[in-house]
């Protein structure tokens, strides 16, 4: 037992190398000083260090139950965890690790193992310290903890920033990125100087350094403020020349993914990324080259990372021919690598006219909306369906086309998912679709639309809530405040009514308060059970609307405005008790009617007009007269096709109110101005004015203004009635123009504006104004009340007048004596209306 070998080794230590655990018990038992017996060769190792070394757990458990020093080291300084690490016996570190010896600090040993300027040593203790840590499809290993917790994270980075071989490094990076996923480490690879690091090793000569590295980066800048540092240490060029040079697919999606986050991160470094020299033509040359399937997905997701929000790159990226390369990939059956696409394909058109235009030319419609009507998958018909409406743009004309490409039916399928992105875009495309002269309220109604935008009325988020009840109320009026009465009523038998009011009422919201006033007014237009219905409802007071009057939002008192205007329409007892709630002031009004901004001129200028009657602090001809020149003024001068929409559309509500208004609008030569919008290549423009100059057509004067328009250019009449139904129309306007047919009319030149809702997706947008948002004209303003204006309505009338009524020639011409009064300036004015 005494006896040792030519190498210096005793009985027990071979007996301990070799695994006899019987030998080693009957040794120990006879003498107990065996357990630790040194060699005496050039290690002297204990026989603990020798079962170690020789990765024989059941050998080691023995020893140490017989009593063996976990803490022994041999003469190079290793000990059990060194030795283990050497060989990579994990089996063997796990157990020290669970058994948790006090004196035995094996993570402390394996770290500052990693940390030896031996590259072998270094190496061995980073494999181990990589497996230890390796997660799992269940997420990270539970051993992060303890080696973050014991200072692990600036070492591996003291590791990266030394001059030790690729073997060492390449290790301590596989263990960090182990580790990466948690911010407290992305947190302290920053603060121990690990960034700068990173960066330098994306100029490595080694390909699988520069993909590790980059993997690194790619987590660190998911975080903002680190990313911020990423691209000050200089990891842009830096990535940009490894996109540029390297063909490894494995290397290029770190790469090209870590540049997605850093882009991510802020406007500033998308700016950097594109103006980076060759940095698109390198992203987009990998797009068109790329079969590797990862590499392709990280090319549309950082694409869709860089192109977000930021014109010169979206430009830039097109230009280069990346969206065509795009829209072949949402071919694949690649689900994920094709939403991808889809997603790219949004992000290079949103808010860009120019790049929606090239895409639609590329071809993506036809694709996106294959890929729309084949899925009933939620994910893929919010990814798509959020693409298209990119696509559409803020054009109003464009956004039509796209809705009506897309499908009512499918619109309204999408209000009855779960997907919060498709109720709104199924909200703004039925709003967008109820519009117009040539809309679709009812085929929308027909479809039970009305009781699904009902039901977003409860939702807690307030984006969708306003889109749901900026759509209904489109979807229960017209141009011209013409009632839908089938979807009004619908609204009514789906609560509607009820949940308006409720909106109206609790919400914090202004606007929400506001928005759903108005679509009340809306609703209850030349409905007289609705009106009973919401005034039966006892939250409801026209005192919540006037207070809202003097709101410190000036589109919320403008809203306020329009809500009164929506109720007063036509109904002289709404009117009245209007006044009698407390009034409106002219003063309300006078910053709207002198904004720069011409949308809240158009709106002020038709509430002054309808409420004119109950405005106590001004004239009526007056008021009226105010309000009407400048809607004129606005067709007349406005550039913003939505402004002269808007402007064309309160002309024709007020066309078909109150006796004198539609003679004081034609003594101004609104019929000339309307004329002119019916040549506008804009359905919408058309549709307005059409319909405007159909409701006047009732008067004499514009009767025969316009039958000399459409004489000498027969295409007006063909605009008017391809726009307007009979019902609109003079029967003696009809019969003059047969006469015209009859005595013969010139011909109608070729390259007029198209009547048929046929538009090409293919051509540019054109520059629009202030998109428009809602249907109806809208005032407010603050000031205090003085005196009740009750008493102005006191002789009226309990009646409301007829939608397409025609008053007397001598109340028309009455009111067109005081506007001329009005309006003395214009020199031809007098000279009109006389003849």
């Amino acid at each position: 037992m005494n006896e040792k070998d030519e190498n210096g080794w005793y009985h027990i230590h071979h007996a301990a190398f070799r695994g006899f655990i019987k030998s080693i018990e009957r040794f120990v038992n006879a003498n107990k000083d065996q357990l630790e017996l040194e060699t005496e060769d050039e290690y002297r190792s204990t026989p603990l260090l020798l079962a170690v070394t020789n990765g024989n757990k059941e050998t080691v458990e023995c020893l140490i139950s017989l009593g063996a020093k976990v803490n022994a080291i041999n003469n190079q300084n290793h000990g059990v965890v060194e030795l283990s690490a050497n060989k990579h016996f994990i089996e063997i570190l796990d157990f020290f690790l669970e058994k948790n010896f006090e004196d035995l600090p094996v993570w402390k040993r394996l770290l500052n193992y990693l940390s030896s300027e031996v590259e072998d040593e270094a190496e061995s203790a980073g494999k181990c310290l990589r497996t230890l840590t390796q997660g799992s499809s269940e997420g990270m290993h539970p051993n992060w903890k303890a080696v973050v917790d014991n200072g692990g994270v600036p070492i591996i980075v003291k590791v990266i920033k030394s001059q030790i071989g690729d073997r060492a490094k390449t290790e301590a990076l596989h263990c960090l990125i182990n580790l990466i996923p948690e911010d407290v480490v992305k947190e302290q690879v920053a603060s121990s100087g690990g960034i700068p690091a990173l960066v330098r090793l994306l100029k490595s000569s080694n390909n699988f350094i520069v993909q590790l590295a980059a993997t690194v980066l790619k987590e660190v800048s998911r975080i903002t403020e680190l990313a911020d540092q990423a691209a000050q240490a200089g990891a842009i060029p830096n990535l940009v020349k490894v996109i540029q040079t390297v063909r490894d697919p494995e290397v290029l999606v770190e790469c090209v993914y870590c540049l997605g986050f850093i882009a991510e991160a802020g406007e500033a470094h998308q700016g950097t990324i594109g103006n980076t020299s060759g940095c698109v033509q390198a992203l987009v040359g990998h797009l068109e080259e790329a079969q590797n399937q990862d590499l392709l997905m990280a090319l549309t997701i950082s694409i869709s990372k860089i192109a977000c929000n930021n014109k010169n790159n979206q430009n830039a990226i097109v230009e280069e021919g990346g969206a065509a390369h795009i829209i072949t990939l949402t071919g694949l059956k690649n689900r994920d690598l094709q939403l991808s696409a889809v997603d790219a394909i949004r992000y290079l058109a949103e808010n860009n006219s120019s790049t929606q235009k090239t895409i639609k030319e590329e071809g993506a419609l036809i694709p996106l909306n294959n890929l729309l009507k084949k899925s009933r998958a939620e994910r893929v018909q919010e990814k798509t369906a959020a693409a298209l409406w990119a696509e559409a743009g803020d054009y109003i004309e464009e956004q039509r086309s796209m809705a009506s490409i897309i499908g009512v039916q499918t619109l309204i399928e999408f209000l009855s998912t779960g997907s919060e992105k498709l109720h709104l875009i199924g909200s703004e495309a039925l709003g967008v679709l109820s519009r117009g002269a040539l809309n679709k309220q009812t085929e929308i109604g027909n479809a039970n639309g009305i009781h699904s935008l009902v039901r977003l009325l409860r939702s807690d988020k307030e984006h969708i809530v306003l889109s749901a009840i900026r759509t209904l109320r489109y979807l229960c009026v017209g141009v011209g405040y013409v009632p839908h009465l089938p979807n009004q009523n619908s609204l009514s038998q789906a609560r509607g009514i009820k949940f308006l009011v409720a909106l109206m009422v609790h919400p914090e919201n202004e606007l929400i308060k506001v928005e759903a006033a108005q679509t009340l007014g809306c609703v209850c237009l030349g409905n007289e059970e609705v009106m009973k219905e919401i005034q039966s409802n006892v939250e409801f007071s026209y005192v919540r609307i006037l207070r809202m009057m003097y709101s410190q939002d000036p589109l919320v008192r403008l809203l306020a405005g329009a809500a009164l205007a929506a109720f007063a329409f036509n109904s002289v007892t709404q009117q009245r008790e209007i006044a009698e709630q407390g009034g409106v002031r002219f003063n309300c009004f006078e910053p709207f009617l002198v904004s720069v901004d011409e949308f809240f001129r158009c709106n002020a200028a038709f509430q002054v007009v309808v409420l004119s009657r109950i405005i106590p602090d001004e004239e009526q001809a007056v008021s009226s007269a105010k309000g009407i020149k400048l809607l004129v003024d606005l067709i007349q001068e406005s550039q913003s096709e939505t402004i002269q929409s808007l402007a064309a559309d309160c002309l024709a509500r007020l066309a078909h109110t109150r006796a004198g208004v539609p003679a004081a609008i034609v003594s101004i030569h609104a019929v000339d101005l309307l004329c002119n919008l019916m040549l506008v290549d804009a359905e919408l423009v058309q549709g307005c004015a059409a319909v405007a100059l159909g409701y006047l057509s009732h008067n004499h004067d514009a009767e025969r203004q316009l039958l000399n328009r459409c004489r000498k250019d027969p295409y007006l009449m063909k605009a008017l009635k391809y726009y307007c139904s009979k019902a609109r129309l003079s029967p003696s306007f009809i019969e003059g123009w047969h006469h015209y047919k009859t005595v013969g009319l010139p011909p109608i030149e070729e390259g007029r504006p198209s009547l048929v809702s046929t538009r090409n997706l293919y051509v540019p947008e054109k520059a629009s104004g202030r998109p428009m948002t809602m249907l109806s004209g809208e005032v407010g303003s603050s000031s205090n009340p003085h005196s009740s204006p009750s008493h102005f309505l006191s002789q009226q009338e309990d009646s409301r007048t007829n939608l397409t009524g025609r008053s007397s020639r001598a109340s028309r011409a009455s009111h067109a004596v005081s506007f001329r009064n009005h309006s003395g300036h214009r020199s031809q004015m007098s000279n009109a209306a006389e003849a």
